[in-house]
This record gives structure tokens, C-alpha cells and sequence, in this order.
């Protein structure tokens, strides 16, 4: 690429990272490359690179053309070394041995100024100035929420792709991370359990998840959790909690020597806590066990709060597959004629292009209820 002239298509990472970022970044640069031969600007630090990069436009048409120079001047991994560039006409060789590595390469953040409407307008007009085709945007809820603005704005092709641990996007099956983060878990618990079978314990993990309770969920049934807690059910009483330390007492009583209970980050409590939920379990818990005439007075209950490690680590081989997917389908919209805007989605294992504010897939709700009552019976002794 020696001038704009290509029509370039631009990808940014937003909000929290998840594994299989950089696995995407690389099918999509490929792809452009190969098979469309279409360049691709990968925009630094998500909607803040953006922000920033258009902000230097401010001075007038002469930043514009220097703005062209550099990004043609310093590309590929030189463009990501230079840290003060924030727009990076990417190469094979910029993403070359990336798939595995967590995190990404573009690096994500958190931008309250891309919610101003002046701000995003000065954005879209200087990717109009670059002569950009499409913006893809990889990330969660709010990320997307960002996407669609961007799409009703502004009159450019917007992809969506689903990125996030927390399996919260109601509108797909699986998300890209959340292999990775499952695997994590289950490592994560198969170390708590050596010491909880050494030491008779009661170990409360607290996992990442809002909202959603599918990555507690997918965990307990991975590792062989005896409890699973998520926030659908509602808030815990301290009945409530009194319940759940019961069935845990009356599997050391029928000959279990341990528990290990995950909790996920976004389960609420009445009357509302300040403290991780895995403290509050824990004194819950202990209460429980150490009252009078209890049969494990001497029960320990240790708490541990697993938070950004299950971001981390090398992507899974089934979230690096996903991410192909995810980025054929991208180009497919882009590439042709009478593209839409929307999100990459699965459904019934297939990967579809599914309308930005898309409802929630009843096949989600009804694979909810399975997997708790999955755990329930799996794990009762």
C-alpha cells in the first residue's frame, strides 16, 4: 500500500482484554491481505487511540497528510513499536507468531470520551478523511454499545465481534475468551483442591462474571466443583446462605472430605455487601459450621478472589478457531456490496451476522437452567 487508495478497513480492541484477540487480529490481517487484498489499520488502545488520533487533525488539512505519511512511513511493527502512533497500517509479519498470546497486541482501553457526541464525530470524520471502508470493533457489551452509536452515526460499515470472558452477550453462544478462561478456572481449582483434600477444607472461589454466571458455571462442571453460585437466582439472604452451608454439611457427613464452591463476581447479597463475595460466603459459612452442637466446629473455610487471571494465559486451540471463524465472517459483510452492519454471532454452531440490539436467544435461558440443574446433580452426594 503506497496511498489510501485501497479503502483500508480499520479493527480496534475495546474494553477488557480477552484470549483470542490477537488470535482474530491475525485471521482478519491475513485475510485482507490474501484473500481480498485489502489493507488493514489497526487502531491503538481501542476508541481511545481513535480519540487521539483525530484530535491531532485539529491543526487542519497539512496534520491530515502528515497523519497519511506516517502511517505509511511506519508500519507493521515498527508502526507498533513507535508508542506514539496510534494508527498502524498492519503486515504479515506484524502478526506473525501472535495466535496463542493472550491479551493484545493493539492494546484495549476504556474511553468516557468516545460517549460525547462531538468527540465520536471528529473520529468518524477523520476514518472518512483516511478513505476507511469498515470499522471492526472486537470486545463486550460496552464495546458494542459503542460499535452500533458508530453505525447509526456514521454512515460506515461496522462489524461487531464478540469478546469477553464473562459470556455475557445474550445474543450468541460463546464469546471469544471464554474457552480460555474455562481452562484457567480449571486449573485454577485443581490447585485449591490439593489443599482442600490435605486440610479438609471448604474452599470459596470467587470468578470473574458480572452479570452471567456461565463462566462459574462452565467451571464447575469442568473441574468437579461441589457448588456453583451465580447472580441469576437473585441476591443471597442469610437464609439463604444458611441453606447452602447446609448442603455442603451434609456432604462431609455422607463422607465427603472437601468442597470446593465458586462464586461468581456478579452475585448481589441482601442486605447489599461491600466485601468480595467470596469473604462474605466465608463468614457466612464458618457462622454456620461453628455453631453449637455443630458436627465440623473445626471446619476451615478459606476464601480466594481468582479476578484477572482468568483473562490471561494462551488462548485455547477452540478459542483461536473461533476467532478464524469469527474474521471470515467479518470480511464475507464487508466484501460484499450490499453489506450490513452487525455482530458475528454463533448459532447452533454456526456463525452468523446478527443485527446490533439483537435479542436474547431463548436457547441461552433454557441452556442456563440445564447447566445449573447439570451441576446440582452432578455434585450431590
Amino acid at each position: 500500500m503506497t496511498d489510501f487508495s485501497d479503502q483500508p478497513v480499520a479493527i480496534l480492541m475495546s474494553g477488557g482484554d480477552a484470549p483470542g484477540m490477537n488470535a482474530f487480529l491475525r485471521a482478519f490481517v491475513r485475510l485482507g491481505l490474501n484473500r481480498h487484498g485489502v489493507p488493514v489499520l489497526g487502531v491503538r488502545d481501542g476508541y481511545r487511540g481513535l480519540v487521539r488520533a483525530s484530535r491531532g487533525l485539529e491543526s487542519g488539512a497539512e496534520e491530515l497528510v502528515n497523519l497519511k505519511q506516517e502511517i505509511l512511513r511506519i508500519p507493521g511493527q515498527q508502526g507498533l513499536i513507535n508508542g506514539r502512533q496510534h494508527l498502524i497500517l498492519m503486515d504479515h509479519a506484524s502478526v506473525s507468531g501472535i495466535m496463542g498470546k493472550g491479551g493484545t497486541i493493539l492494546g484495549s482501553a476504556r474511553c468516557l470520551e468516545f460517549h460525547e457526541p462531538g468527540v465520536r464525530a471528529k473520529a468518524v470524520e477523520m476514518l472518512k478523511q483516511l478513505g476507511v471502508r469498515a470499522i471492526v470493533v472486537v470486545g463486550g457489551d460496552g464495546s458494542l454499545t459503542g460499535a452500533n452509536r458508530l453505525a447509526e452515526e456514521s454512515g460506515l460499515q461496522v462489524i461487531g465481534v464478540p469478546a469477553t470472558i464473562d459470556n455475557d452477550l445474550q445474543f450468541t453462544e460463546m464469546a471469544l475468551g471464554v474457552d480460555t478462561a474455562v481452562h484457567t478456572l480449571v486449573w485454577a481449582v485443581d490447585h485449591f483442591i490439593d489443599t482442600a483434600r490435605s486440610h479438609r477444607r471448604v474452599m470459596v472461589l470467587e470468578t470473574m462474571g458480572r452479570a452471567s454466571g456461565d463462566l462459574a458455571r462452565m467451571g464447575a462442571l469442568a473441574s468437579g466443583a461441589e457448588m456453583v453460585i451465580t447472580p441469576e437466582p437473585g441476591p443471597l439472604t442469610d437464609e439463604k446462605m444458611e441453606e447452602l452451608a447446609a448442603r455442603i454439611e451434609g456432604g462431609m457427613t455422607r463422607g465427603r472430605a472437601h468442597a470446593i464452591v465458586l462464586v461468581a463476581e456478579g452475585v448481589n447479597f441482601d442486605p447489599p455487601q461491600a466485601r468480595n463475595r467470596a469473604y462474605v460466603l466465608m463468614d457466612a459459612f464458618q457462622k454456620y459450621f461453628q455453631r453449637p452442637g455443630s458436627p465440623f466446629s473445626d471446619l476451615e473455610v478459606r476464601p480466594s478472589v481468582l479476578g484477572h487471571l482468568q483473562r490471561g494465559g494462551h488462548a485455547t486451540p477452540q478459542d483461536c478457531i473461533l476467532a478464524a471463524r469469527f474474521a471470515e465472517r467479518a470480511w464475507k459483510e464487508i466484501m460484499n456490496p450490499e453489506g450490513a452492519n452487525g455482530i458475528t454471532a454463533v448459532r447452533q454452531a454456526q456463525v452468523e451476522l446478527v443485527p446490533f440490539g439483537s435479542p436474547p436467544m431463548p436457547e441461552r435461558t433454557a441452556f442456563t437452567a440445564e447447566m445449573d440443574a447439570l451441576n446440582r446433580d452432578l455434585s450431590h452426594w
